[in-house]
């Protein structure tokens, strides 16, 4: 699709989306195991009725002594969603 290929090849959008990756890494990082911080889908294109985004995936491995209420606060507000 023509849309969706000039959204991946526009030099501002990958940029802003490899900015907002970092970002969730360095969120998820804090409350995550050292080393089990992963990207594991990356700059794929999820599709809704009238837009596309550029969507990543980040996971970590949950550290000792954290719990979901710190992973919450960690990432929350996200600021991958306010900018």
């Amino acid at each position: 699709m023509r849309v969706e290929r000039e959204m991946h090849e526009d030099p501002k959008e990958v940029a802003e989306h490899v900015m907002l990756v970092d970002l969730g890494r360095n969120d998820v990082g804090r409350i995550s195991t050292p080393g089990s911080v992963r990207v594991n889908e990356r700059m794929m294109t999820e599709r809704y009725s009238h837009v596309m985004h550029i969507v990543s995936e980040v996971t970590g491995r949950l550290a000792d002594g954290k719990s979901a209420l710190d992973a919450f606060a960690s990432v929350f507000p996200a600021g991958t969603l306010s900018g």
